[in-house]
């Protein structure tokens, strides 16, 4: 009666907690070599670590954004990969959801220009557009993948 009981925790593979940094630090640095029109893309594809540009007063050029980017997105990333490991995502799943979220992402950026050449004319190249969708897609994966990880331990 006095004995002590524990609950003996799962294993956790360490999968998306590197995963997803990796990933981030990938789409950044393309995206410093295709940011689009003024950053304006790479902005919007490293919202994760963004933020640490205007904390850091860094310059007004996209390759000078690369590091205090990174420097606040990594964290956020390995963070948010760690809670898709603990809740068990999986994989393919995961990599479904990127992929959907990616092409959505793609064609409700190049829905902002009234035609295909325009959207190239003002961003610079199509790859501005697909890394900005890469990353945006890797982002909605995580968190369609939290819900649905969480709703199911809940369950």
């Amino acid at each position: 009666m006095t004995e002590l009981v524990t609950l003996t925790r799962p294993a956790v593979r360490a999968r998306f907690q590197w995963l997803l940094p990796a990933i981030f630090a990938g789409g950044c640095a393309l995206g410093v070599l295709w940011p689009g029109h003024g950053g304006q893309l790479f902005g919007i594809g490293a919202m994760a670590g963004i933020w640490a540009c205007f904390l850091s007063g860094v310059g007004t050029a996209p390759p000078s954004w690369l590091w205090p980017t990174l420097l606040g997105g990594l964290p956020i990333l390995w963070f948010l990969g760690r809670l898709l490991d603990r809740v068990n995502t999986d994989l393919r799943l995961w990599a479904a959801l990127a992929s959907i979220g990616a092409v959505a992402a793609g064609y409700l950026l190049l829905q902002g220009h009234a035609d295909l050449e325009v959207a190239i004319d003002h961003h610079g190249s199509l790859l501005a557009y697909g890394v900005c969708a890469l990353q945006l897609g890797s982002y909605a994966a995580t968190l369609l993948a939290l819900m649905f990880g969480s709703w199911r331990e809940v369950r």
